[in-house]
């Protein structure tokens, strides 16, 4: 393999798994997952619709026949709508699942399913876009976004995010099979070991009137086989400190969690595992044998805080909330230097290519031009229909740089600016631990690496080549003046030999894939 473009900025830069693991797959985005503004009609009969909107039916979830449009031109006859989500469901802007195969064999753009969510709790009604944005920017294995008008029998019902959902379809796009135990986790799954009986695991409930289990088991559901999650606790709840690493490692996938650690604590999603055991997805990986961790409702981010103080600049090391969540996988984890390390790398990347201003900003400028007229006329936002929070299209505009109310506390910029600042003066590792000098022309950090390392380069351009033992080039590509992020996933643990060229001079020197 031969790589003869610039990593910085790559779409994949950021994927660090285990050496032996798989690596997340991305499909395309098509129209569904875009940066664009996308129009989606229903057409149901009156009585269903009625039905589907009674508030004495919101907490069930029966699947109404209708017609599905897309964009004024693409039509699936006899899908299934229904109500979707927990609290959000006693908001006045419903959301919506919407079913493509609920009568019937039947898929768009290779997906299923769709989540039509109101986000109804934030001004901008961006923030969850931004949210899987930036996890995907980061490599994660995460859920998509993109926005929707939707329409129902011709009426305008407002601006929706069309989420991924996760499920098999999900996990085999990323994870490259579909036939191990997904579990969507929900408020109190905490991760704590109560007893060796699976079916104490399956009697924790999501106390809402769905009445869910908390560790709900979306596959496999015939079987309801929860020995493999029962193991996963057992291993971080019952492991001694001397032995965690090597266990947690054989069962976990920590890399693939620590990056999205990382990225949920930049974003500031405080409704996730760490902070309130809650919105979160594992999933039994049947070829590397491990545990994925994927986050899910990504909309209290950005700013938007109900009772968590100072997200802007919450310690990035101390981050959890103990008396809402133990998280003992995370306390545990940071029991372990190199993993503590590991997670300020990832967010020290992070921070320098994906989440700042530069990188941000723009696409926020963009998204308001795109969503402008939609929110303009959205019957939520114009008063036709009633809103949980009165928003405003002027709340809508300055959503984006101040503060709206008590839990819309930050406009999104502003957050953005301060919480990285304030992840950069928390670091606790020095900048360039582990940085070896080649020459005068580089530097090269960490050294011994795993899946990745950098090269601090001082001039306009120059030339890398990672040479093999048996004089096999294996990467050739060019260099950028300032940080390069060089992406090693595929290669072998080893020694290696470097050479860097600029200005008519050349360095050499080895490196170490541990």
């Amino acid at each position: 393999m031969i790589i003869k473009k610039v990593l910085i900025l790559s779409f994949y830069f950021l994927i660090a798994q285990c050496s032996f693991g798989q690596s997340a797959v991305y499909p395309s985005n098509g129209t569904i997952y875009d940066e664009k503004l996308h129009q989606l009609d229903i057409i149901i009969s009156t009585d269903s619709l009625s039905s589907l909107l009674d508030p004495d039916n919101r907490w069930t979830n029966h699947s109404y026949p209708s017609t599905f449009i897309y964009d004024k031109k693409d039509t699936i006859k006899n899908i299934g709508i229904r109500l979707k989500g927990n609290t959000s469901r006693n908001a006045k802007k419903q959301s919506f699942k919407i079913e493509l195969d609920a009568f019937q064999k039947s898929s768009y753009q290779g997906l299923k399913t769709f989540n039509l969510n109101g986000d109804h709790n934030d001004a901008s009604l961006c923030r969850e876009f931004l949210s899987a944005y930036v996890m995907n920017k980061a490599g994660n294995a995460c859920l998509r976004a993109g926005f929707v008008k939707l329409f129902i029998n011709e009426t305008y019902y407002g601006l929706y995010t069309n989420s991924e959902v996760v499920n098999k379809t999900f996990v085999k796009s990323r994870f490259g099979n579909d036939n191990g135990n997904l579990y969507k986790c929900s408020w109190p799954a905490d991760l704590v070991w109560i007893d060796n009986n699976q079916n104490t695991y399956k009697s924790i409930i999501n106390k809402s009137p769905l009445n869910e289990r908390a560790y709900e088991l979306k596959t496999n559901e015939t079987a309801d086989n929860y020995l493999d999650l029962l193991a996963l606790i057992t291993t971080i709840n019952k492991t001694s400190t001397a032995n965690f690493k090597a266990a947690i490692d054989t069962i976990f996938n920590v890399q693939s969690y620590l990056k999205i650690l990382a990225t949920e604590v930049l974003i500031g999603h405080w409704d996730n595992f760490f902070l309130n055991k809650n919105n979160y997805h594992l999933y039994f990986n049947t070829v590397t044998k491990k545990f994925e961790y994927t986050p899910y409702d990504m909309d209290n981010t950005f700013g938007v805080q109900w009772g968590i103080p100072n997200i802007n600049n919450r310690n990035i090391h101390d981050w959890g909330n103990k008396s809402n969540s133990k998280a003992p996988l995370t306390y545990k984890l940071f029991e372990v230097p190199e993993y503590k390390r590991d997670y300020e790398n990832y967010l020290r990347t992070l921070v320098d290519l994906v989440f700042n201003d530069k990188k941000l900003f723009p696409l926020i400028d963009g998204l308001k031009i795109t969503l402008k007229e939609a929110i303009q006329t959205d019957p939520y936002y114009s008063g036709v229909f009633e809103s949980d929070y009165g928003y405003t299209y002027t709340d809508w505009q300055s959503s984006f740089d101040n503060k709206i109310d008590n839990h819309n506390s930050f406009g999104i910029k502003p957050f953005i600016s301060e919480r990285s600042l304030s992840a950069k003066n928390q670091f606790i590792f020095k900048d360039q631990i582990g940085i070896k000098s080649i020459t005068t022309l580089a530097r090269v950090y960490p050294n011994p690496f795993k899946d990745y390392f950098h090269i601090q380069f001082d001039f306009n351009v120059g030339q890398l080549q990672v040479i093999a033992l048996t004089g096999e080039i294996i990467i050739d590509m060019e260099l950028s003046q300032g940080d390069n992020l060089i992406y090693t996933q595929d290669l072998k643990s080893g020694l290696y030999l470097i050479k860097i060229s600029a200005n008519g001079r050349i360095a050499t020197g080895k490196l170490l894939k541990e």
